[in-house]
Order: structure tokens, then C-alpha cells, then sequence
């Protein structure tokens, strides 16, 4: 089981397929078990990474409750350059896309494109709308505090649509460490990665599911209006992630942003 020693803890990673490189950052508390599909469809043509952010599955406990995104941000550094990865291709999806910006906002030199997955840029509540939003966002993050079984029972009924999803998903939450996850989800409620995306030169994917949580496709588009080279994808009949609620149209999207 490959393991890299980061910031003081250990983070589990895995590197499949030969060609250009290609992160994939994971939604929050699913670990890298959750990106097989894409695993599966890029490893043909790109070198896919993927890795347990700390506080999740194979890896080490989240050491602090300071500075926990910068924390995470530098886990990446580092493990591109154990791996001796110059620049890659980024994508994120959920907890996941805020990562990679945070990455990307740290480290733009190391970013060749970015896709951003059923994320967000800008939190701040600067609005009614967003003030509301963010409210919301913090009075649920205790929910991650509740028995694994109930969360799993969750999980199951809100992507009955989707199997694939409810089982990656399910058996991600089965695992899950409240403590670690909560700290998570506290680090990324108020960000604002617009400035940085705007000053850097990399193209910009923003993919987001038509079914996905309230003011997801709004954040995509004042994304875009900020920083116009920025590319919004709305995949139908998917909810957050949408890259197991629609895994082959996702695959597709991001197959045509990495060959453009």
C-alpha cells in the first residue's frame, strides 16, 4: 500500500496508467476508491492519481483544527513531487473541487487546466441568497457527528436514482471518522478563490449536476462571469458528485476539456 509521509501524518495514494498527468481530488470523506470510473476510462491515456485526503480511509488522522484546507493543499505539493509531477491536470469534485483551488490558488505553477466538479469558488455572504446558503452549510456540518449506519441509511435513499453512486458513496460513509470529517467541512465553508483563478492562465472546467444542491449552478456562473475563460458544463439527470451519478457523460466532459 503506497504511503507518503506529509505535514505529519501519512497519506495514501495510487498512480494507474502511463501519459500526461491527471489528479483526481475526491468529495469529502469518499477517498480514492471513489473515482474508479474515471480511473478506468483515463488510465488509457493519462497518469491518473488519486489519493486519500488525511483524515480519510487509508491515510492519517487530521492533526489540527487550524488551517486544514492550506494543510490539505501542501498534502498535494507534496505527493506531486514524490511522484515527480511538474504540472498536472486537476479535477475535484464536491469538497474536492474547493481542494484543488486551494491547490491551484497556493500553487498556480503547477497547474496545467483545473476542473471544478459540483463545487464552489466563493462562499463569502455577500448576499441574502449566500448568507442563507452558508447558514445552512454550517448548521449541518454536526450531521457529520451522527452513527455511520444512519448515515449510510442517509445516503441510500438520497441516490436511490443513481446505484452506483449509493453504493460508492454508502460504503465510503461506512467509514467515515466524524471527528476528521467535520474539521473538513468546517475548513471549506468560507472561501473565495475568484482573485486567484482570475490572475492565473490555465483553462477552467466548472461541471455541475442539473440535480445538485441549491445555488450549485449559480456558483458556476459567477465563476464564469469573473473569470471568463472558464468553460460551465451542465450534466443532466446527476447530482453531487456527478462523476457517479453520470460517470460515462462526465468521463466525456472532462475527456473533451483535456484534449482541447
Amino acid at each position: 500500500m503506497p504511503t507518503l509521509d506529509s505535514g505529519g501524518t501519512t497519506l495514501y495514494y495510487e498512480v494507474h496508467g502511463a501519459g500526461p498527468p491527471l489528479l483526481l481530488v475526491h468529495a469529502i470523506s469518499a477517498g480514492a476508491d471513489m473515482w474508479r470510473p474515471q480511473v478506468d476510462h483515463f488510465a488509457k491515456s493519462h497518469r491518473v492519481i488519486t489519493f486519500d485526503a488525511r483524515g480519510v480511509g487509508r491515510s492519517g488522522p487530521i492533526t489540527s483544527w487550524r488551517r486544514v484546507l492550506a494543510t490539505m493543499a501542501e498534502d498535494v505539493r507534496a505527493l506531486l513531487d514524490h511522484l515527480d509531477v511538474a504540472q498536472a491536470a486537476v479535477c475535484g469534485v464536491s469538497f474536492g473541487g474547493v481542494l484543488a483551488q486551494q491547490f491551484a490558488a497556493s500553487h498556480p505553477d503547477r497547474v496545467e487546466r483545473l476542473a471544478i466538479v459540483d463545487s464552489y469558488s466563493d462562499s463569502r455572504p455577500s448576499t441574502i441568497g449566500r448568507a442563507a446558503w452558508l447558514l445552512s452549510v454550517y448548521a449541518g456540518a454536526s450531521s457529520n457527528l451522527l452513527p455511520n449506519r444512519v448515515l449510510q441509511s442517509v445516503i441510500e435513499r438520497q441516490y436511490r436514482r443513481w446505484p452506483l453512486a449509493a453504493e460508492t458513496l454508502s460504503a465510503a460513509v461506512a467509514r467515515l471518522r466524524g471527528t476528521d470529517a467535520l474539521k473538513t467541512r468546517l475548513a471549506i465553508n468560507l472561501v473565495n478563490f475568484v482573485p486567484a483563478l482570475g490572475a492565473a492562465s490555465f483553462p477552467i472546467l466548472a461541471v455541475v449536476g442539473e440535480d445538485s444542491w441549491p445555488r450549485s449552478m449559480r456558483f458556476a456562473a459567477e465563476l464564469r462571469s469573473a473569470v471568463p475563460r472558464t468553460t460551465v458544463v451542465r450534466i443532466p439527470d446527476s447530482a453531487d458528485p456527478s462523476t457517479l451519478c453520470q460517470p460515462a457523460r462526465f468521463n466525456e466532459v472532462l475527456q473533451r476539456f483535456l484534449d482541447s
